[in-house]
């Protein structure tokens, strides 16, 4: 058994369950799981899973989320959702995707371009207005702005796909 089958016969029937939970549609759920796994074989050379259980979770919490978001789901589902009684208290699976959703935002942060950058954190972390910002580095306040709404789309790109799964996780988890 190579080690791919094994993944696929160790981690597919809890991958299923978990969204089979939130669709209530098995051939829906079907195609997200097999979309998974074809995704992962696709990248198999590429990837560095260092927690394969939490990376499907996530994985199938992201394939839900577009789903939903499609609008293929039925009402059931949002009355379902409704319904549940969750913890009020974060858990460690709660810090763990937001730890991951840090790490995404500060690999876009680290990848805007130098200028875009700077400005950013002079705006964020330094907390300095647009005007303080345009008068340290000699640049018109304009260009602040605009360096400042470039770094803020590509955060909000990277983050969007995340955000739907990330209030879905307490259904996920409590029912993994």
């Amino acid at each position: 058994m190579t080690a791919f089958d094994l993944l696929y016969t160790r981690h597919w029937p809890g991958m299923y369950q978990a969204a089979f939970y939130l669709l209530r549609d098995q051939d829906a759920c079907m195609d997200i799981i097999q979309d998974i796994f074809a995704w992962l074989w696709e990248k198999r050379e590429q990837l560095d899973i260092q927690a394969v259980p939490s990376y499907l979770r996530s994985a199938v919490r992201f394939k839900v989320a577009n789903y939903i978001r499609s609008g293929k789901v039925r009402e059931e589902f949002y009355a379902a959702l409704a319904g549940l009684s969750l913890p009020e208290t974060p858990g460690p699976q709660d810090f763990m995707e937001l730890n991951d959703l840090k790490s995404i935002i500060g690999q876009v942060i680290s990848n805007l371009p130098e200028k875009c950058r700077e400005i950013f954190l002079l705006s964020r972390d330094g907390q300095l207005t647009n005007q303080q910002i345009a008068d340290l580095l000699n640049i018109s306040i304009k260009t602040v702005e605009a360096q400042k709404t470039i770094a803020l789309k590509r955060i909000r790109a990277a983050v969007d796909p995340h955000l739907l799964a990330l209030l879905l996780l307490p259904v996920v988890t409590h029912y993994s």
